[in-house]
């Protein structure tokens, strides 16, 4: 097995789904530490029974996907509809995956792929009139989503939670010279910058200068310290231009940071609902429902959810699914801020083996 960088698949024409729905820019960020891998015929990609870490891709050649008995299930060609999707994507996996003759295949992070489109799929408008201190700015909160599920504070932010978020979020603006937090004071709020340059700097004890340790440009945190530590401030950052803050009060950072209340529910559970009526939504994007779904779900992708959850009704149960919880959970907060009865099911798919 020989491998190598992926440099040679273009973002603005990758084929492969979901990720072709993302932005050139994330495509970019997750093909950056992705891998392609020659097998030979006969190697095994992976086996029944391993964990299932990265959402595995066959880019050239042919493969046979088998049972714990060996038996072939299924033959996935490079080039045909079924290999434009994740192969068996089970976890821990179900299947076996057998190269019939040379193959390459793409690695990418599984999780790293799922929380982009769990932040994807969140319905943002691109841009916002608001008004500030300052008078009436134009925001764009797309961005704002951009910024974020880079910053290590919100990459793990409860997919519920995304939304609320963003909502709390409140643009200040600021000019140059002008201190936004000052070493020794209690911590009020975290902030973002979404426009202009910032300068941190320390004041050592007994030591009349202050020490310059870095310098933040649009897209930079700081504040978050102090907010989870309930410590004082442990350095001043000042602005070293104009431009523009996103901050979130202490209470809303430190409450957005946990997982709300949401009823996780295991599949035998859910297969009960469903018999008594409940409703499965299956919010995945339409190319992942067409290429395989649970028995009996619907398809609202979660960019539909506002719009069709006004169709939906309260007097109904609601059980939303996706691959592996995360873009569910979301989308079962949704649904209850509706006022409907919505619950989520645990770990999504990705437990619950399917061939077809």
């Amino acid at each position: 097995m020989n491998h190598e960088s992926c440099n040679e698949l273009s973002p603005e024409s990758t084929p492969l789904q979901p990720i072709a729905s993302l932005s050139k820019e994330q495509i970019r960020e997750l093909f950056s530490d992705a891998r392609v891998e020659a097998y030979e015929p006969g190697q095994t990609i992976f086996a029944h029974g391993d964990a299932n870490v990265q959402t595995i891709y066959l880019l050239r050649g042919r493969l046979h996907l088998q049972d714990n008995a060996g038996t072939t299930l299924q033959t996935i060609e490079a080039g045909n509809e079924k290999a434009l999707h994740p192969l068996a994507d089970d976890d821990p996996r179900q299947l076996s995956a057998i190269c019939d003759g040379p193959a390459e295949i793409l690695r990418v992070d599984r999780e790293r792929l799922d929380i982009m489109l769990t932040w994807g799929d969140v319905s943002a408008p691109e841009t916002e009139v608001v008004m500030c201190e300052d008078g009436i700015i134009s925001i764009n909160k797309a961005d704002w989503l951009r910024t974020m599920i880079k910053s290590p504070t919100f990459r793990n932010l409860p997919a519920a939670n995304i939304e609320t978020l963003l909502n709390r979020l409140e643009p200040v603006v600021v000019h140059a010279g002008q201190v936004i937090i000052r070493q020794g004071d209690a911590g009020d709020y975290f902030y973002m910058i979404d426009d202009g340059t910032a300068l941190v700097t320390r004041n050592p004890e007994d030591d009349e200068d202050s020490v310059e340790l870095a310098e933040l440009n649009p897209g930079a945190t700081f504040g978050e310290a102090a907010l989870i530590s309930d410590n004082p401030r442990n350095a001043t950052v000042s602005m070293m231009s104009d431009g523009v803050l996103l901050r979130l009060a202490k209470d809303d950072f430190i409450k957005l940071l946990k997982q709300p209340s949401l009823q996780w529910l295991e599949y035998p559970v859910v297969k009960a609902m469903i018999e008594r009526n409940a409703c499965l939504i299956d919010v995945r994007q339409a190319s992942e429902f067409n290429n395989h779904h649970l028995p009996g779900a619907i398809n609202i992708p979660m960019r539909d959810l506002h719009r069709r959850a006004q169709e939906l009704s309260p007097a109904s149960n609601y059980i939303c699914v996706c691959q592996t919880g995360r873009r569910s959970s979301a989308a079962a907060f949704v649904l209850l801020q509706y006022g409907l009865r919505a619950a989520v099911l645990k770990d999504g798919m990705q437990t619950i083996h399917l061939t077809s």
